[in-house]
């Protein structure tokens, strides 16, 4: 079994790695998506602020243009030596590196005083810029590259040029008036050089016309009249995620777009295209090494490795503290619901006796002097009570449940006549039992009989038992209580209390939930069964707290078995205690007062309860005198003549003066019958703690609220006068 354990243990420690590892290969993959999306969003970022800022500077330069055109239209220059010098001078304050101006048959006049004829070579070279301006468009940027170092051109530029209308010279119409500009002058917009580390660079950017050309390439400088197109790049390397003819595609629909790429050297790289506005033909793009995403993503990747394994491992502890306390949760959870449950059915239980308490008294009041209804009053008062006796029942389970289940119940150890005890039960127990027609028998094999216990808390086990047994065991039936002995050593021994009936038994379910608080099985056989449903719970809780064990076996129809083992200590009948085990032997303490009554001071402060005790004492013979508080109580003690009173019942809870320093007062009076008057306490706080301040103050013996009028007469008779007792009534 223990293998079985260690084996699943085993097997959920391997399940929770399986699952963190798992989770973190999830993880992994999800936090190298979420850094290139953000590297993404960053190179989307970057790309249009740098597009936005060329965007800029070519907006720029068409208006620099422009407003050079209407200043040419306002010189009204009558030939082109005069329009020449004019954008000389117009040249030398721009930041253009030359000013061409193209007239509607083809020829060129720059600020340089020479003319391009595009039908004849001009410094050998031909130069024809109508293509541009050939499908109607009012502005123009493009890449244009001198053929011919002989003019002095040996330089890249970026060609802008703006339509004119109505412009003339010398009788000579001009089409467009055009700046040249060195491409340097847009590089120095962009950040070409990105994604820098440890002085790499890892990324770069570029500008390039919808046909693959290189406005502004990767390198800052190209090389004069050497044609550079990104698909020959691209078809240079080993990888590309799209194809030329769908990058082509792409960018014919002025789409944004990204692709991975592997070079011809083995680097990854990723392209981001984006198109430019307008009307200008571009494309922007950023190439970023997808080493520049892996050292990203490994700073995070290492960090959280070493987060999740810290994690595994508080995991796997948690794992285990969780399955040390899975037991105690369990259990709290079923306290909480049993505390429930329990409030839930005392609710029930106490009021459906109070209500029948409520309406057998109203039913008194408004019939009690009404002729020929005696009978039915002194029914109606049996059942009120019985009921009361049923609450009063139900409220002592109640408060010894609470105890138990607190763990502050109090045994007492004293010497206890097994024989006597199991005679006490048959005397109780016997008119019950044969008033319902079922034969009682009392087993006794005894051999160890004087033991140290706790009579009271067996005693209400057995009646719990033994009174179970009577309500299930119907006409002509028979219990059986045999009582039998096992020794342990020499001066413990075990006694086996074994209740077996014929009655109804019970369902093996209910069985395994016979001790449970407020159980009660529900048939034809139990349904007229009236009861608290707690006694067996008590039970079970007494004879655990006794260090004993309470064992049943039931079968329906057939009958029921209890037994009940209790090991104790052997009272040794040389010691102190062997007057006890022989009550004989208490008449000597308590001698009798022939002659005359017994005298009672009586301590009350409730008046109701002092007018009905007084009234049982005086019917029983008893001379009763009453005392309203503790301080009336002292001084009526001290006023009588030594001798006077024989018993003293004193309230513990009493105005002015209460009843345990009231006690210390009579007892510390300089009379001779101070010390020896015997005191009861009488009081409805039955724990442990008030018995023993009753005790320490001086008093004799203790009589729990409600009291038993037949328990008060006998504690009266043994401490006065013999009295022979006639009712068994509790107030």
């Amino acid at each position: 079994m223990k293998s079985n354990s260690k084996g699943f243990f085993v097997l959920k420690i391997v399940a929770g790695l399986l699952i963190i590892s798992i989770t973190m290969a999830v993880y992994i993959s999800q936090l190298n998506q979420m850094v290139t999306h953000n590297m993404l969003n960053t190179i989307s970022e970057l790309a249009h602020h740098d597009k936005r800022s060329i965007e800029a500077f070519i907006e720029t330069s068409w208006d620099e243009l422009e407003g050079m055109a209407q200043r040419f239209a306002t010189y009204r220059c009558e030939t082109i030596l005069e329009m020449e010098t004019r954008m000389n001078l117009e040249c030398a304050t721009s930041d253009f590196s030359h000013i061409y101006l193209l007239a509607e048959d083809g020829k060129i006049y720059t600020d340089k005083y020479v003319v391009y004829d595009p039908a004849q070579d001009t410094l050998d070279r031909q130069v024809d810029l109508r293509p541009y301006f050939s499908n109607g468009e009012d502005r123009v940027v493009t890449r244009w590259d001198d053929k011919a170092e002989a003019a002095g051109m040996s330089r890249e530029y970026v060609l802008y040029g703006v339509r004119l209308e109505d412009f003339e010279v010398d009788g000579i119409k001009m089409r467009a008036l055009i700046g040249l500009s060195d491409t340097n002058t847009i590089q120095r917009h962009i950040v070409l050089d990105s994604f820098l580390k440890d002085g790499v660079r890892r990324g770069y950017c570029a500008v390039v016309s919808t046909s693959g050309e290189y406005v502004i390439g990767i390198q800052k400088t190209l090389y004069l009249n050497e044609v550079n197109n990104f698909y020959h790049v691209l078809s240079a390397g080993t990888y590309a995620e799209l194809t030329n003819e769908q990058i082509a595609q792409k960018l014919e629909n002025s789409e944004t777009f990204s692709f991975h790429y592997t070079d011809v050297d083995g680097v990854g790289k990723l392209l981001y295209f984006t198109p430019f506005d307008g009307n200008i033909d571009w494309y922007f793009m950023m190439v970023v090494e997808s080493r520049a995403f892996t050292e990203r993503s490994q700073a995070f990747a290492i960090l959280s490795v070493a987060m999740l394994v810290i994690v595994m491992l508080v995991a796997t502890l948690l794992l285990l503290a969780l399955t040390a306390s899975h037991y105690k949760t369990v259990q709290a959870v079923a306290r909480a619901k049993s505390q429930s449950e329990f409030l839930s059915n005392m609710s029930h239980e106490i009021r459906t006796p109070l209500n029948g308490l409520i309406g057998l008294n109203h039913l008194m009041m408004t019939r009690i002097g009404n002729p020929g209804q005696e009978e039915q009053v002194k029914d109606w008062l049996r059942k009120s009570h019985s009921t009361a006796n049923y609450l009063l029942s139900l409220v002592n389970d109640v408060l010894d449940m609470s105890k138990l289940q607190a763990g502050k119940v109090d045994l007492i150890s004293e010497p206890i006549l097994v024989e006597t005890l199991v005679d006490a039960i048959w005397s109780m127990q016997r008119d019950n039992i044969e008033s319902r027609e079922v034969q009682f028998v009392v087993e006794q094999e005894i051999p160890v009989p004087c033991v140290m216990g706790d009579s009271t808390r067996i005693k209400q086990v057995l009646m719990n038992i033994v009174g179970n047994a009577a309500k299930f065991t119907s006409k002509g039936g028979c219990i059986t209580l045999s009582v039998s002995q096992e020794k342990t050593d020499e001066t413990h021994v075990t006694t086996i209390y074994r209740c077996q009936d014929t009655g109804v038994g019970m369902s093996k379910e209910f069985v395994e939930r016979i001790f449970d608080a407020f159980s009660q099985e529900r048939n034809k056989n139990s349904d007229s069964v009236k009861g608290t449903g707690l006694g067996m719970a008590i039970s079970k809780l007494l004879v655990d707290a006794m260090g004993g064990e309470i064992r049943v076996e039931s079968e329906l129809n057939v009958g029921t078995v209890f037994t009940v083992s209790l090991p104790a200590e052997i009272a040794d009948a040389e010691s102190e205690y062997a007057d006890q085990c022989f009550p004989q032997m208490l008449a000597e303490d308590h001698p009798a007062h022939p002659g005359r009554p017994v005298k009672v001071l009586m301590a009350e402060d409730n008046e109701l309860n002092a007018e009905i005790l007084m009234d049982i004492l005086t019917d029983e013979g008893f001379e009763v005198v009453h005392a309203e508080n503790g301080q009336e109580a002292v001084r009526r003690f001290a006023e009588s003549s030594p001798g006077e009173f024989d018993i003293i019942l004193m309230d513990m809870q009493m105005p002015v003066l209460d009843g345990c320093s009231a006690a210390m007062e009579i007892r510390s009076l300089n009379r001779p019958d101070a010390k020896t008057v015997v005191i009861f306490a009488c009081t409805a706080n039955t724990f442990k703690e008030d018995r023993d301040r009753a005790v320490e103050s001086g008093m004799n013996d203790f009589l729990a609220k409600p009291i038993d009028v037949n328990v008060l007469l006998n504690k009266l008779s043994a401490g006065g006068a013999s009295t022979s007792p006639n009712t068994s009534t509790k107030f």
